[in-house]
């Protein structure tokens, strides 16, 4: 199927399938309708191909180190899984040995490992025996170290754990939900002090040792209420030095934070208007690094469509604290248990059966899915349903909303760069001067 996207500047048709999209001339943009879908029969001279994604191996490794955390966020997602332990449950070191040993013998092609929680530097010392863990094996196996990356609230960060992530080259993600009235109201102490000024200081002290960050926000009813929109919180994060921003609406939490479905046309326009804004920033010197935007651009400009929500499970897996294994850290229950690390046949018929499961549990699953237009750009989160109802289901219409919203925006933009020979030039030459890796070529203003 064809899509017919129209701006007040730019008209752009895409193909569902194949990914390819061409900027519509007036002409024939003034005899369709907005948002019209055609057959691709009727419009055979526009596209050719079609790609769907290839079998993948497991890449990732996300550690729960800790199922505790020493915050109490209002909207924090983890209650689930974090009120099944007792406190203070930190993965030991011996957990995290055995885990490195068993998933790197059976899953060579592991590039990355995430350190994550809970509030993951509480079991610091794990962490420690972690990467001293891969070294060892990378160097008796000989093979590639993996790239380690952690997502932490940065409260207890200090010079020794700074000077580990610079020796080992940590990318990292610190959580802060903007400026300090918001984020104090959202992200708190047990005793119900703000995080903020604590934070700040943290972000400081990492950039000041050279190390770059990303800021993880979590945009609730709270920002609305304060007047603050997704452009100034985007702004606001970057003029504390955040190298990306992510910025996502809050999963689960309270009704009165969680933001619902009486907000789908403000959440529309917020999108859009912050798309476009980072897309225009690539045309400037301080080209604005969204990683959800990225991604959706090497998606589009690859033509490599998204058959599945995401790689839970057979892309990536996650290693509870006690060495349980599970699809993601938003998909832990019973059902969709992998095995443990300690079980002496690990991977064995459980790991299969799950990562089954997830391959075959494809957008196509869900006849919602089956009738959207951007099925193969997105890429949303099982975790906003599943808190919910405890099954694999598409997201809530609000992230459909701002998934269609963001795609929707991106393509017209390039329907207006591509037909403008001096912002073709300058956003490839920005894209190409970043270390962001597309395919893309300037000289004839095609993908």
């Amino acid at each position: 199927m064809i899509k017919v996207l129209k701006s007040r500047l730019n008209s752009v048709a895409f193909s569902t399938e194949s990914l390819d999209f061409y900027p519509l001339p007036a002409g024939i943009a003034d005899s369709l309708s907005s948002d019209e879908m055609l057959t691709s029969k009727d419009s055979k001279e526009l596209f050719k191909h079609d790609h769907i994604d290839g079998q993948a191996r497991i890449a990732g490794i996300v550690l729960l180190i800790a199922q505790t955390c020493n915050l109490k966020c209002s909207y924090c997602f983890a209650e689930a899984y974090m009120e099944s332990y007792s406190d203070n449950r930190v993965m030991s070191p011996t957990t995290a040995r055995v885990a490195i040993d068993k998933v790197f013998k059976n899953m060579p092609d592991v590039a990355r490992i995430q350190f994550f929680g809970g509030e993951p530097l509480i079991g610091f010392d794990t962490i420690k025996e972690t990467v001293q863990a891969c070294e060892k094996y990378c160097m008796v196996h000989q093979t590639r170290m993996p790239a380690f990356s952690i997502t932490t609230n940065g409260t207890l960060i200090d010079q020794e754990i700074i000077g580990f992530f610079k020796g080992h080259n940590f990318s990292v993600t610190i959580s802060l939900d903007g400026p300090q009235h918001i984020n104090d109201k959202q992200r708190q102490f047990p005793s119900g002090k703000g995080t903020y000024d604590v934070v700040k200081e943290k972000i400081d002290l990492l950039q000041s040792a050279g190390i770059d960050i990303e800021i993880e926000a979590v945009f609730t009813d709270n920002h609305r209420n304060f007047k603050e929109t997704i452009e100034s919180t985007y702004e606001f994060l970057l003029k504390l030095g955040a190298r990306d921003v992510y910025l996502t609406p809050a999963i689960g939490g309270s009704p009165d934070e969680s933001l619902d479905g009486n907000l789908l046309a403000d959440l529309e326009q917020s999108y859009t208007a912050s798309t476009e804004k980072i897309m225009d920033s690539w045309l400037t010197d301080s080209p604005i690094r969204n990683p959800y935007l990225l991604d959706l651009l090497r998606t589009i400009m690859s033509k490599k469509g998204k058959t599945h929500f995401c790689g839970a499970g057979y892309k990536v897996i996650t290693v509870d604290s006690a060495g349980k294994v599970f699809p993601c850290y938003n998909l832990i229950s019973d059902n969709l248990c992998m095995g443990s690390v300690y079980d002496k046949d690990f991977p064995d018929e459980g790991f299969r059966r799950v990562t089954a499961l997830m391959r075959q549990t494809s957008k196509d699953s869900f006849p919602k899915c089956l009738k959207c237009w951007a099925k193969k750009l997105c890429s949303p989160c099982y975790g906003d349903t599943f808190a919910a109802c405890g099954t694999l289901s598409p997201p809530q219409e609000r992230i459909c909303v701002i998934i269609r919203s963001v795609s929707r925006a991106i393509l017209l933009k390039f329907a207006e760069f591509m037909t403008d020979e001096e912002k073709w030039k300058r956003f490839v030459e920005n894209i190409n001067r970043s270390n962001v890796r597309f395919d893309i070529d300037c000289k004839d203003g095609t993908l």
